[in-house]
């Protein structure tokens, strides 16, 4: 009689076991430590997703912090960056285009630092996480012809993690002993009474059956390798759940189809009473099956690994089915190598995840539905084919960062703006402040060159030259603002502090001294001049701007635009993106660069680095991509920034 392919596999577990008598388990006990007291995601998908759970099992008792198990698909759609979370990939060929997507993934969301766990060093996914500046950690199989259930790479990626986790552990039961008990457990199950003891006691179940998996939640790696097995190998039917979970509205099942049902359940030393408790209430004719693993730590989970590939073969042996070798489809192979994925993951650099992110929060529906890469694509191109006569600045938050907006300017980003402007580009700025931006620009800038730069100060309500002090020469009152300033001092409801900046063009609110900051601008449409649109309000990283209707920032754009031969492009550089954002007009066309915020159009305001760097950071990196041409006209040379693939 010929051995089934998962028995052969399983009879040689051995040989990969013996392997680990000479690892090195502390570069990977060493990564485990590093990220103490911080979120990770643990990213599996097949057999790997049991692995990805063990991790997590693993970080749990030694008190890392919490950890969330995805599938890469997960993992590539979803838009929130990852700079405090360590990311963690299992695949075991590390060869598969899902987890060559994950890898990419996990560096375009900035994940703080990418591990990978596969036993092929050498695969598409290694090569990427190692070319981010990741860590690869190889684990050995002694039969990289791994089958069906990659049973070599599973039991090598827990003995791998159970033997680092014991290193970074301050009470470490050592090497010798965790492995002499994977030994023992392995020449257990392999044992023929005992294989034969566990088929017998799951003689009754039919391939039309549905087992039932309800478990300790901290067997979860257990209950994750019975579901994926039975489900890969189309042993039957299978549902997976926890305890408590099983008596909210799962037990209707066991009700209508108690018949067809075997619960098996996955109890350890806190959940024993619940199982009993729910088992002393099922029907009697109900049948069941009872694996227990005592304290559910690292070790009982790595020994349930075993008991659980057991039990699979245990059930492939009553249903006469062998499932390491169960058949598949023409179209499984095909699916498997389906590069969708990553494509999907190739097709969403940082930036265009960034706004991804921004049209989610939004919330917002474009009928034209275009994929953003080609829209993001589109904006690169054109930001590289234009020829650029001028460049338009915020300033707090673009030249200067928003915590350090009362210092000068940084001296490379002067030093750039000076090479420009020699250069013969047209420069102005555009700064919700009132003269002290101009007084900061006056101090770092050459004389010579302050008489030819446009500056529109408060929001552009005020468009003088910077060489002119306009504490001095200051702008006509705005009767508008005046009378919106009367009705904000009768509402002190809506301070903390009533205390606001009016200027003759302006008003200025400190986010920090209202009382609900997010809602001032709805409290606003009780204003009689806000509601008759004479003033409209606008927000940046610390504060409101209230200002004049026809007061744009747009004003210096045409002022400059208005200087420059035809066919000549002005940029526009800003951090406040967003709709709200006192510089989304100012940023939301094809030549508008945002170094912060975003908003939620397709179409609208885009950054070129996604969510970092930011501010200053990306503008100077920006600024020295600004190069004369050949014709002596000035490009942005966007292949060295390295955005798109």
């Amino acid at each position: 009689m010929t051995t089934p392919v998962l028995s052969a596999k399983l009879d040689a577990l051995p040989a990969t076991l013996d392997l680990f008598q000479e690892y090195d388990a502390g570069p990977l006990a060493v990564s485990l430590s590093d990220g103490a007291r911080r979120h990770a995601l643990s990213i599996g998908s097949g057999g790997s997703a049991i692995a990805a759970e063990y991790l997590a099992r693993c970080r749990d008792t030694l008190g890392l912090g919490p950890t969330t198990v995805q599938t890469p698909m997960q993992l590539v759609a979803e838009h929130y960056e990852l700079y405090d979370t360590d990311l963690w990939l299992f695949s075991a060929g590390g060869d598969n285009p899902d987890a060559a997507a994950a890898a990419q993934a996990a560096l375009d969301r900035k994940a703080r630092k990418v591990h990978l766990v596969t036993r092929n060093p050498n695969g598409s996914a290694a090569r990427i996480v190692e070319g981010g500046g990741g860590v690869v950690h190889f684990v050995p199989v002694a039969e990289p012809k791994d089958g069906y259930l990659a049973t070599h790479s599973l039991l090598s990626s827990v003995v791998a993690l159970l033997l680092a986790c014991d290193g970074a552990s301050r009470d470490p039961s050592g090497a010798a002993h965790l492995l002499g008990a994977l030994s023992a457990r392995l020449t257990e199950t392999r044992d023929p009474a005992q294989r034969a003891l566990i088929a017998a006691r799951l003689a009754s179940l039919r391939r039309n059956d549905t087992v039932v998996i309800a478990g300790d939640p901290l067997l979860k790696p257990l209950s994750v390798l019975l579901d994926t097995s039975i489900w890969e190998a189309s042993l039957c039917h299978v549902q997976t759940t926890d305890f408590r979970n099983l008596a909210h509205g799962r037990h209707g099942w066991l009700h209508h189809r108690q018949d067809e049902t075997l619960v098996l359940a996955l109890t350890g030393t806190d959940t024993r009473a619940t199982w009993a408790a729910i088992e002393n209430l099922l029907p009697s004719s109900l049948r069941r099956d009872v694996v227990d693993q005592r304290s559910c730590g690292r070790l009982d989970n790595a020994l349930a690994m075993i008991d659980g590939l057991g039990i699979i073969e245990a059930i492939g042996t009553v249903l006469g089915i062998d499932p390491g070798k169960p058949g598949i489809g023409e179209f499984g192979r095909a699916i498997y190598d389906d590069r969708s994925l990553a494509d999907l993951a190739q097709a969403m650099p940082p930036h265009v995840r960034y706004k991804r992110a921004a049209i989610a929060k939004s919330d917002t529906h474009d009928p034209a539905d275009d994929p953003l890469h080609l829209i993001g694509r589109e904006r690169l191109r054109a930001l590289a084919e234009a020829d650029i006569g001028g460049a338009v600045f915020d300033y707090d938050g673009t030249i200067v960062t928003t915590a350090g907006r009362y210092s000068a300017p940084g001296q490379e980003i002067v030093d750039q703006l000076i090479r420009l402007h020699r250069a013969g580009l047209r420069i102005g700025f555009a700064t919700g402040r009132g003269g002290s931006a101009g007084e900061e620009l006056r101090k770092v800038l050459p004389a010579d060159m302050l008489p030819s730069i446009p500056i529109g100060y408060y929001n552009g309500g005020h468009l003088r030259t910077v060489d002119v002090d306009v504490d001095e020469d200051r702008a006509p009152a705005s009767a508008a603002i005046t009378d919106t300033a009367r009705w904000l001092e009768e509402r002190a409801d809506l301070f903390l502090c009533h205390k606001v900046r009016h200027r003759e063009v302006q008003i200025t609110v400190d986010m920090d001294k209202l009382r609900h900051p997010y809602r001032f601008p709805v409290d606003l449409e009780g204003c009689p001049p806000f509601a008759a649109g004479l003033v409209r309000v606008m927000g940046s990283g610390h504060s409101y701007d209230i200002v004049p209707a026809a007061s744009s920032k747009l004003s210096v754009v045409k002022a400059i635009k208005a200087e420059l031969p035809v066919g000549l492009e002005v940029l526009c550089f800003g951090d406040s993106g967003s709709r709200p954002g006192n510089d989304h007009a100012l940023l939301s066309h094809p030549h508008g660069i945002s170094v912060g915020d975003v908003c939620g159009a397709a179409n609208g305001c885009w950054s070129m680095f996604g969510a970092g760097p930011m501010g200053p950071e990306a503008l100077l990196t920006i600024l020295r991509a600004l190069l004369p041409s050949d014709v002596g006209r000035i490009r942005l040379d966007v292949a060295s920034l390295g955005l798109d693939r």
